[in-house]
């Protein structure tokens, strides 16, 4: 049993904030501190959460009041995929608890519910950021410096170098590093290659033209020849992408494609290029260091997995050490969970591409993904009209993320 009193997080992105805040309101006790660069790069792919955003600040000290109005929120109903499976023909995901067979989806996500458990919200990541940075100045240690260097041993991370040649240690690392997951050593990822399709995006800021119009409780995925584009409507701007694969189109003309998207309200030199290759670690908790966020994988923005998945992340590790304390046999349990949580969130992408019948390349290559065995039972459900138990479940304490609703929802406006 290793003991825990002294946590480093390394990485000040929303997952190193959210980390900090959760940990900090919930482990009194532990010495907390933060390592960012000097200069950031935010990642900043997606602004949409789901249904465990709201819950989760609540666990760590903060309300709605506090937050909503500090971090550019709107409130999120659902997803609305325009022109998924043709042109002309949508598909809408909202929250909801149940399903009826003779449910009008697109209803019930434009109504706007008085049960605050089916509102999700967009946000500004990075004033979400900086409003955890001002809650938790006197509760955690805020160091800003590169790590120059990782000393590792046979128990994973034996002490960090930082660019001010300082050295310091901990009981236990969080890596909230991005993709560059500098703490990492050696870890063996799952490869999803065969099972997601898009791997790029070129994104960007677009200011309100018709605020009236265009900033809806919903966000907006428009299939496109060559891939989709999304549309996070917060309080101030949208935050939009264009997602695709670089294989198939050429990153130069998906910039072309997406400032005439948005009629030229962007010029080239304020989009941002995030390319990816999708995955998870094999083992997200390695030794004494827990990947959290980017570094422990990261499937693409559909659905909005990327903070949920961030934040299970963080609670589940909580629910491992709550005793201060670490075995082996913690590490095997919170790696089979998070394994699970990202199996399903994957199977639930791959199935939008799977059912669209949308002509093109890009479309056609989606449809030869590999199907999951979760994908085929709900197919069959769907088609024999199977709709039992299909109450919603609470994804903090379940592997399922996206549960019997999402599925019948989806494959009931697409088979």
């Amino acid at each position: 049993m290793k003991k825990i009193k002294d946590i480093i997080i390394v990485g000040g992105g929303s997952s190193g904030w959210l980390a900090a805040a959760y940990l900090s309101w919930n482990f009194q006790n532990f010495n907390i501190r933060v390592i960012d660069k000097e200069i950031g790069t935010p990642v900043g792919v997606g602004e949409a959460t789901v249904l465990n955003f709201a819950p989760f600040l609540a666990s760590c000290g903060f309300t709605k009041e506090e937050w909503f109005p500090e971090v550019d929120a709107t409130e999120k109903l659902g997803i609305h995929f325009v022109n998924w499976i043709n042109k002309n023909q949508d598909v809408y995901h909202p929250f909801f608890n149940n399903i009826l067979d003779d449910m009008d989806y697109k209803t019930a996500m434009l109504t706007r519910f008085d049960d605050l458990s089916n509102v999700a919200y967009h946000v500004n990541c990075g004033k979400l950021v900086l409003f955890l940075q001002k809650k938790l100045k006197d509760k955690v240690e805020f160091i800003k410096q590169d790590v120059s260097k990782v000393v590792h041993n046979d128990s994973g991370v034996e002490h960090l170098i930082l660019k001010n040649k300082k050295k310091i240690k901990a009981d236990l690392y969080i890596d909230c590093t991005g993709f560059n997951s500098i703490l990492k050593n050696k870890t063996e990822k799952i490869m999803l290659r065969d099972r997601l399709i898009c791997d790029t995006a070129v994104a960007s800021q677009i200011p309100y033209k018709n605020i009236k119009k265009e900033k809806v409780p919903y966000t907006r995925c428009e299939a496109v020849d060559e891939g989709w584009v999304w549309s996070i409507p917060v309080a101030s701007r949208i935050g939009s992408g264009f997602i695709f694969n670089r294989q198939i189109t050429n990153i130069e003309d998906a910039k072309d494609f997406f400032i005439k998207h948005w009629d030229n309200r962007i010029k080239k030199e304020e989009l941002k290029t995030i390319d990816w290759t999708p995955y998870y670690d094999k083992k997200i908790w390695n030794k004494n260091v827990v990947s959290v966020g980017l570094s422990a994988g990261f499937i693409e923005p559909l659905e909005s997995t990327g903070l949920m998945l961030a934040m299970e992340g963080v609670y589940s590790l909580c629910k491992r050490i709550y005793k201060h304390s670490y075995s082996e046999n913690d590490e095997n349990y919170y790696n089979e969970h998070m394994k699970m949580f990202y199996e399903n969130s994957i199977d639930f992408v791959n199935m939008h591409y799977l059912v669209s019948k949308r002509k093109g390349i890009f479309w056609e290559k989606g449809r030869q993904l590999k199907q999951s065995e979760r994908f085929n039972l709900f197919k069959q459900d769907v088609l024999n009209k199977n709709y039992k138990d299909l109450n919603e479940t609470n994804i903090f304490n379940d592997t399922d993320c996206f549960t019997s609703s999402s599925w019948f929802c989806w494959l009931k406006q697409t088979l």
